[in-house]
């Protein structure tokens, strides 16, 4: 009983790693297209490698299911088409006992998975949005899109016209206000960043600049418009204070299992609505016990399937677990709805797939 338990262990967990494999490829994708974009603009391969690694584990925790989930059909699948089931069913074997080193693997994956979603993926989530923004830090402007408006820091935003070599062509900077209203508008012919050694500071050198100060409600009139030319003008890029500002605060998806306990412990002390912070903690154990229920959902699938079949079997099971990500995006939508209580609704597909997968295996194993 113990080869075909590890036998059977085997061939799963190698199905799973090579389809974890694939899926985490195809997701990081998105990221290298833009990580080699902004490689070319003088970012350093050490940092988007780190960047690439610290986004590495959230992405498993959507990964990681859905691997379980192919790699049980098409083991069970293949075995059901070679007649080993009914084999070791002819033998004495129940069918609980032929699945059981796929449940147990289940298990050990869900709590990698829990342990990723309440710990390890926050963390190095946060890591990863506050090494972007030591990077902005060393190299603003080399995160800057040609063509399209970016934010270079709170109250300024710059667009470039392009890029050529050190130098940018065309700078139009718009500086607001606390109320976000335009006050000072900035165009030049061209610009560069350069280190002031005095201040210690970077900051934005512009050549043939005009400057243009409205009014205070943002509107052009031109009785109340100031204009200055200058041939060279130096504008601090203030990208330190604004880094150090967004440490002081964590979204959510950023807090891990105590910062996130503590956090609604103290928002239910000052009586505001702690739905948003409970979706987010349900939304992570539910995930986490996903690759146990996707696991007795591709059971059925696997074992009733023949080689003729398996594509069909296989396209099902993934739409149903497309169908259980999207009870998540609407436990995200319902977060304004405390009402409707969107941290149980993230259940659902759970229970589901739980009932159905043991009461389809029921049937199997007497028959049915």
């Amino acid at each position: 009983m113990k080869t075909l338990n590890w036998y059977i262990m085997k061939n799963i967990a190698f199905s799973a790693l090579l389809a974890l494999g694939v899926l985490t490829f195809v997701m990081l994708s998105g990221q290298l297209y833009q990580a080699g974009d902004l490689l070319s603009r003088g970012v350093s391969p050490a940092f988007m490698g780190k960047f690439l690694l610290y986004l590495m584990p959230d992405m498993m925790r959507f990964t990681l299911p859905l691997s379980v989930l192919i790699a049980t059909v098409l083991v069970f699948s293949r075995m059901s088409s070679d007649n080993e089931i009914v084999a070791m069913k002819s033998m004495g074997v129940s069918l609980w006992q032929i699945v059981s080193p796929a449940l147990f693997l289940s298990f050990l994956l869900s709590g990698f998975c829990l342990w990723l979603s309440l710990q390890v993926a926050p963390k190095l989530r946060y890591r990863s949005n506050q090494l972007w923004w030591e990077a902005t830090n060393e190299t603003p402007v080399a995160l800057l899109e040609p063509g399209s408006f970016s934010e270079l820091f709170p109250g300024c935003n710059i667009r470039i016209g392009a890029r050529e070599g050190e130098d940018l062509v065309d700078v139009h900077i718009v500086i607001r206000d606390k109320r976000g209203e335009n006050v000072q508008e900035i165009a030049a012919k061209r610009g560069r960043v350069a280190f002031n050694q005095i201040e210690k500071v970077l900051e934005l050198e512009l050549d043939d600049a005009q400057i243009n100060n409205l009014k205070m409600d943002g509107k052009q009139d031109e009785s109340h418009l100031n204009f200055l030319s200058a041939k060279s003008i130096r504008i601090p890029l203030d990208t330190e204070s604004s880094r150090n500002k967004n440490k002081l605060t964590r979204k959510y998806k950023f807090m891990d299992l105590r910062m996130l306990c503590a956090k609604i412990e103290l928002e239910r002390k000052q009586g505001k609505d702690v739905t948003e912070p409970l979706v987010n903690l349900h939304k992570r154990m539910a995930l986490s016990l996903s690759p146990f229920s996707f696991l007795l959902l591709g059971l059925p699938f696997g074992i009733r399937s023949k080689r003729s079949e398996l594509s069909v079997g296989l396209l099902i099971c993934v739409l149903l677990a497309l169908g259980f990500y999207a009870f998540m995006l609407l436990g995200d939508a319902l977060q304004k709805f405390s009402g409707l209580h969107p941290q149980y609704i993230i259940w659902i597909p759970n229970l589901l797939y739980q009932v159905a997968g043991v009461y389809m295996l029921h049937r199997l194993e007497h028959g049915g």
